[in-house]
């Protein structure tokens, strides 16, 4: 017994992953009321590749999780919303910028508002009849994560992309973020807003991006001045607010009368 010891499990780095163009793509028109499902497809979509949310919690979410009108646009991924999470952790999650995915997620969220109630899934079911599409409210189906695989494949056939699951969004969410991360302050806040537990695990599953970003940092290190103060530490306590900073000063200047 002594001697036995555990497989060693390696983890596959992410190759496959939704390309901003692909999103982009999808996002170029608004169908409207012509057709409600696609609608609400290419929307989810877009949502999928600004959130990195996985497919469970993506469908799960109501209406009044969903804030993309403050100035950080978020969701609630949160169990008591009713929002389905992995291992049922409850977190706010902040999407990625992007002016042309937002306001297109926007149009979709303005309708929803508009015919649904805030306790109404995102998401929303649309029924279907006699080629018609209503708004009617209706009881989301058991397997809302399989309807949206196939929704989405069914849009990756409409606009002739490579075949895209749900997950392959929310590896472009990351791989988007990676490539823009600048600092370890904006590395730690992306890993923190997928909800992983650490790090680590990011780092894992991202390996082949921590592979090129290496070969393009350290091609870069001649340029450095000897002798340059780290930025890392600048744009981290940037984030703050005033009162926050002050709180900080008062903090750090009595630890150091401590010393």
């Amino acid at each position: 017994m002594e001697d036995l010891t555990p497989i060693r499990v390696q983890r596959k780095s992410v190759s496959k992953y939704v390309h901003l163009d692909e999103v982009l793509k999808i996002g170029r028109k608004t169908p409207g009321m012509d057709n409600l499902a696609l609608w609400r497809d290419q929307a989810m979509a877009c949502l999928l590749f600004l959130s990195g949310a996985r497919a469970g919690a993506a469908v799960s979410l109501p209406i009044r999780a969903i804030h993309l009108n403050d100035p950080y646009p978020h969701i609630e991924q949160k169990t008591e919303l009713g929002v389905q999470t992995k291992l049922s952790k409850s977190a706010t999650t902040y999407l990625h910028q992007i002016p042309e995915l937002l306001d297109f997620v926007r149009s979709w969220d303005n309708f929803a508002r508009e015919n649904f109630p805030e306790s109404h899934l995102w998401y929303a079911p649309i029924q279907q009849r006699w080629g018609q599409q209503s708004t009617q409210v209706l009881q989301a189906g058991v397997d809302r994560s399989g309807a949206l695989r196939k929704r989405l494949t069914l849009l990756s056939q409409l606009y002739e992309l490579p075949h895209r699951s749900p997950h392959q969004y929310r590896h472009g969410y990351a791989v988007y973020g990676l490539e823009h991360c600048k600092t370890m302050a904006e590395y730690h806040a992306l890993s923190r807003n997928m909800m992983h537990d650490n790090i680590s695990i990011t780092d894992k599953i991202y390996v082949h991006v921590d592979e090129v970003e290496r070969g393009q940092i350290l091609a870069r290190l001649h340029h450095n001045s000897v002798g340059d103060v780290d930025g890392e530490f600048s744009a981290f306590i940037a984030r703050f607010g005033k009162q926050d900073l002050v709180a900080g000063i008062q903090i750090l200047a009595t630890r150091l009368a401590a010393i």
